[in-house]
Parts: structure tokens; sequence; C-alpha cells
């Protein structure tokens, strides 16, 4: 149990309502995805906070951003925790994406890269060494519009938490965190607001066995011999 929720559950409903029963320091991780547009930002404040409370001493949170808002979401999340660093998720060929500052629609920026924010509560340290920018295994969309890659979530999940340590996903959307997280051999709790995408990623969950033998980070690394196979 976390708190009034079983362990290893996606539950339906308002993140924000959802997460007051969770107990102080009792998650050992947050990886999410919120959204990037400017009407949702305050998502990141919230996020912050809310991790500040429930992550035990020296874990972290992990939030996925766009780049044009990146200066204020920095400033909400640096109001609560400690900034540790920014990592990039590489776009590759047709995954990368379009940015029109202002709604101009003459000028844009083509992204070939993805702000991942890493933040402590406290001074604390992954488990292992880390690389600054990982390349995503590109544009799966399979279960939901805004669905991100599983190389991207499944690595730093694995640099930052161990087996049997509790991942929290607030935003859920189609699994993607929790599905890795389980596969990796954690515990997690994650909320959903859409109650037909949550039922999807419950049944992407399902569907996702854990390996009968999982490589710790710096395996992984040293393990690939093909570079198309490869996270870095």
């Amino acid at each position: 149990m976390i708190g009034s929720y079983n362990c290893c559950t996606i539950v339906t409903g308002d993140a924000r309502e959802l997460a007051k029963p969770i107990p102080d320091e009792s998650v050992d991780l947050v990886f999410t995805d919120p959204p990037y547009s400017l009407a949702e930002i305050s998502l990141y404040g919230w996020l912050a906070a809310e991790s500040q409370r429930i992550m035990k001493p020296k874990g972290f949170c992990l939030a996925l951003c766009g780049g044009l808002y990146l200066n204020q979401i920095m400033r909400m999340m640096d109001e609560h925790l400690d900034f540790f660093w920014k990592y990039e998720v590489y776009l590759s060929g047709w995954a990368a994406g379009c940015v029109w500052p202002y709604g101009n629609t003459d000028v844009h920026i083509i992204t070939r890269t993805k702000p991942l924010l890493a933040y402590c509560k406290g001074k604390g340290l992954p488990r292992c060494s880390t690389v600054g920018m990982v390349r995503g295994s590109g544009k799966d969309k399979r279960f939901h519009a805004w669905q991100q890659d599983e190389v991207t979530a499944r690595y730093y999940i694995d640099c930052f938490a161990g087996r049997g340590e509790i991942v929290w996903e607030p935003l859920c959307g189609s699994g993607t965190t929790v599905a890795m997280a389980h596969q990796l051999g954690m515990h997690y709790l994650a909320f959903e607001i859409d109650p037909d995408v949550a039922e999807r990623a419950r049944e992407r969950v399902r569907n996702t066995q854990p390996p009968l033998f999982v490589l710790q980070p710096e395996q992984m690394e040293m393990s690939i011999d093909s570079p198309n196979d490869s996270p870095l």
C-alpha cells in the first residue's frame, strides 16, 4: 500500500486531488511528462511542490518539457526542489518537430532535442553515471497522441531508481512510465484523468512482461554492439 492506494495501480481522476492522500516521504522517484502548453504550465509548479512533499530525502523528480517556456518551468520548480541537471532527448528523423514562437506562422524552430529536467529533494545522486543526451526510440503513438518513447523512460528510470522502489507518475497518459517501471521490477502508482486512456495504460502494463534479467544502466551501455540499438 501507498497510503490508501494499492501499489502498482493506475487510478482514474485528477492528480491534484488524488495526490493528497499519498503519505509524506513515501516515493523514491517521480517521472512524468506534463502538458507543454502555456495554459497548463502551472502544473510544473504543482508537480515540484507535491514531489517535495511525497519524495523520500534525496529522491528525484524527472519531468519532460518543451523548450518554449523552459525558463518559466525552471523558475517554478526551483521554488521547491534542487536543480540537478538538464538532460536532452535527441529526436531523430520524423520524430523531430517544429515550434512556432509567439504563434508566428512565418518563423519556426525545428526541434531536434527535448529537455528532461532532473530535480532532487536535497543533494542526491543517481544510482550510476548518466549520459546527458539519449537518442529516443522514435515516434511511437500507438497508445496516445502525446506518447513518449520507451527507450528514454527506461534508461533514466533505471538510472534513478532500483528494483522494488516506488515510482510515481501523476500524469500517466498511455503508461510509458509505469510500463517501464514494471519491466524493471519496480513498484508504481499512477494517475490519469481520462478513463479511456487510463484503461489503455492498464492494458499496456498487463502486456508488458518483466525480463528474466535486468541490465543495470552501466551494463546496458557496455553491452550494446549496434549503434542503431543504442540509447546513447
